[in-house]
């Protein structure tokens, strides 16, 4: 008997022993499940706070202030508008102080803007067809869609890589002085 439980208690301890590790498959599974979840639920969040800051912001600076910056010098047809120019510009993705710049210039809106901007709502000194009181200036049905026109107009320059004033100076104006003036337009709009 004492040679039977020796041998029962060898074998116990010698015969190799199957654990079973599923028990810790599922958990584990969960767990990797998980983390891609979470991972891919944090790649959409950034993805979309990209989108967002794409929309909203220009070099770190949000569009409500920089809207607040470009209505202190809007006035007459274009007071105001300076939230309308600046979701416009970073929803096509160019420079808002850039834009604005270019339309006080051609307008004069600093003050009171001219007639062309009044009566045919050119806010670019854009030419063309249909034409505004017979003049080769072009007439917009709409201060908006002037206002979206002069910014289209800008960014085909800018899609081209002509982003300063210096560089858009011999394609949009013949007076070559042209892009000093929108510079420092720009500079007084940052402040």
């Amino acid at each position: 008997m004492l040679y039977s439980i020796i041998f029962n208690l060898y074998n116990l301890f010698n015969k190799p022993q199957i654990i079973d590790f599923k028990y810790l498959d599922n958990p584990i599974s969960v767990s990797v499940e998980k983390i891609e979840e979470d991972k891919k639920e944090y790649q959409a969040y950034l993805k979309k706070l990209e989108e967002y800051k794409k929309l909203h912001y220009f070099n770190g600076e949000e569009d409500k202030v920089i809207a607040k910056k470009l209505n202190r010098y809007l006035n007459s047809t274009l007071e105001s508008k300076g939230e309308y120019i600046v979701k416009y510009s970073l929803s096509v993705g160019i420079d808002p102080y850039l834009v604005t710049a270019v339309m006080l210039q051609e307008t004069g809106c600093a003050w009171t803007c001219s007639n062309l901007t009044r009566t045919c709502y050119n806010v670019g000194g854009n030419k063309g067809t249909p034409s505004c009181n017979g003049s080769s200036y072009r007439k917009f049905s709409s201060i908006n869609e002037g206002i979206r026109f002069a910014i289209d107009k800008l960014n085909s320059y800018y899609k081209k890589g002509l982003k300063t004033p210096q560089q858009i100076n011999p394609y949009y104006a013949s007076d070559k002085t042209w892009y000093v003036k929108i510079n420092n337009y720009m500079n007084k709009l940052k402040k």
